[in-house]
């Protein structure tokens, strides 16, 4: 499987891996995005 810079993949846009492609599963498919993206720290 190649890696996801190779492929063109989704950017992230924030968190600490800000600027890179979103990294893949080992099914293939793209990782989600975080389910408390946008949430306010508590």
């Amino acid at each position: 499987m190649p890696s996801p810079k190779d492929t063109k993949g989704p950017i992230v846009k924030t968190g600490p891996t800000a600027g890179e492609n979103r990294t893949r599963k080992s099914s293939g498919e793209w990782r989600k995005k975080r389910s408390d993206t946008g949430q306010k720290r508590k």
